[in-house]
């Protein structure tokens, strides 16, 4: 009977976990409803790409995955170099409301002349979600420009 109980709680606390780990920042994936990559052909050479996390996705993380799809389109074209034609950083601000104090989130009992009244103070917050967007430009060997970028180091510097 207590294996049972064991192996019950320890389902549990992995459901737990897998739960849980749905709401963290987005990771690395063709863009869903929490965020990821999406890219269209512009032309043989030039393509849009963007990545956008969710709100607890860093700038950072962002910027680092928008450089990977760049690279990795490059790489499936057979061009080993490409360069940023431009970009935009965009972030977004979701601005929620969480009531009770903030640091208490406990309701008060205000007194007025009506007599005493339930108050539940109210905290606004700002949520950023960040996307990166742009077009690049490939390029083969010799033929780059010197301000190219060379698929083989993003890879290197932004895998996972």
């Amino acid at each position: 009977m207590k294996n049972k109980t064991r192996i019950l709680s320890r389902i549990s606390l992995i459901i737990i976990l897998i739960i849980s780990l749905e709401g963290c920042a987005t990771t690395y994936k063709k863009l869903g409803k929490n965020g990821g990559y999406s890219d269209q052909k512009i032309n043989d050479r030039v393509y849009k790409v963007s990545f956008q996390g969710n709100t607890h996705t860093s700038d950072e993380k962002v910027h680092k995955y928008f450089m990977r799809r760049s690279a990795e389109i490059a790489l499936e074209h057979h061009f080993p170099y490409f360069i940023i034609i431009e970009s935009e950083d965009i972030t977004k601000y979701t601005t929620v409301m969480a009531e009770g104090s903030p640091l208490t989130k406990a309701k008060i009992t205000a007194m007025s002349y009506s007599g005493s009244t339930a108050f539940v103070p109210t905290e606004y917050k700002s949520i950023p979600k960040h996307l990166v967007e742009g077009k690049i430009a490939l390029f083969r060997e010799g033929e780059q420009p010197a301000n190219a970028i060379k698929v083989e180091d993003v890879l290197k510097n932004t895998a996972d």
